[in-house]
């Protein structure tokens, strides 16, 4: 069965999760929220519901081990942990998988920026959430996953070609960064000396954070794996870094652009700071602020070989991220000086 807005609730009602009563008596909303793979929200008017992920192949026949199965694994192992969402119910034959509706949350994305200023209780918040949720994965079994590198630190192993699967601009960006031996070199580093001790999420950004009061929810578990813990903590800068880069208004003259930029900076530094000291301060431990700021360069440039998708070339916003992710890679400890200590 592909599953649609129009059969969903037969597929609950299939496999024991809705009873026929319930679409009588009482109006379900059952909206669509597809993007890389199926998903479906089924809510009743008190806010309770499930939420239906399918996985969605690109093309030709369905992979035996999609990302949507391995999430309903890693959610079948982790069940019970705070800060990760129930799994309800796993149909493998379909590769759909059913979790309880996150109601009266929100995205971090939503709450982060107020009025287009990080708020820095949020910040702070997120860094503790994310600190307590590694303290828990430490316990979790994970001997049996790869343990690889995120793929963007072995961009050497990408070709600066365009096809089918790869754009011309990222096939652009592929060639501009194999270009930069310093950058290069970076990585490679990075790819060398990668941990494999204990479970992560590997997807972090605000979209995959659903905030509830003072609570955090870590969703779409689809890339989780054996790795760095500060890969997660990256992908939380990159949110606000990305975001920072979208604001800046290029100028004919580039010194312009880089001063307004460094002046309009100075509110995500203290987001960036209260973002480490919540880890930290929750954590009881001090990870190593270089090794972070280098992965938040290589958290970039796979922000920015995403954002190409469809692209034919850089834009001017582009080039800006380009240079940031290069920056951070090659001289880490600058950053880190600067930026993670409270102002």
């Amino acid at each position: 069965m592909i599953l649609t807005r129009h059969n969903t609730a037969v597929f609950l009602i299939n496999h024991g999760l809705l009873d026929i009563r319930s679409l009588l008596d009482q109006v379900i909303a059952i909206r669509s929220h597809s993007q890389r793979n199926r998903g479906f929200s089924v809510c009743w008017p008190d806010g309770r519901g499930y939420y239906i992920k399918q996985h969605q192949p690109d093309a030709g026949p369905w992979e035996k081990r999609s990302s949507v199965a391995h999430e309903a694994a890693m959610l079948e192992r982790l069940a019970g942990l705070a800060g990760v969402p129930s799994l309800r119910f796993y149909e493998p034959l379909r590769q759909a998988l059913v979790l309880d509706w996150l109601a009266s949350s929100e995205g971090a994305e939503a709450r982060a920026m107020v009025g287009g200023v990080p708020d820095l209780a949020v910040a702070q918040g997120l860094g503790g959430s994310l600190a307590r949720l590694h303290r828990g994965l430490v316990g979790i079994a994970s001997d049996d996953l790869a343990g690889d590198p995120p793929w963007i630190i072995r961009i050497d192993r990408l070709y600066p070609l365009a096809g089918e699967d790869q754009s011309w601009g990222q096939a652009h960006l592929v060639a501009q960064v194999q270009a930069m031996g310093e950058c290069m070199a970076a990585l490679a580093t990075l790819a060398a000396h990668w941990p494999r001790a204990q479970l992560i999420h590997g997807d972090m950004k605000w979209q995959n954070c659903r905030l509830r009061g003072h609570d955090c929810i870590f969703i779409d578990w689809e890339l989780a794996d054996r790795g760095d813990p500060l890969w997660d903590m990256a992908g939380l800068c990159q949110s606000w870094l990305k975001d920072w880069i979208d604001r800046q208004a290029t100028q004919p003259d580039a010194a312009e652009t880089t001063r307004q930029a460094a002046s309009g900076f100075v509110p995500y530094q203290r987001a960036l700071a209260r973002l480490w000291q919540g880890y930290c301060q929750a954590l009881e431990a001090n990870p190593d602020p270089e090794r972070l700021i280098a992965l938040c360069g290589a958290r970039l440039l796979q922000t920015l070989y995403e954002d190409l998708a469809g692209e034919a070339q850089l834009s001017a916003t582009h080039i800006l991220l380009l240079q940031l992710a290069r920056n951070l890679l090659v001289a880490p400890r600058d950053a880190a000086r600067q930026w993670l200590v409270q102002t």
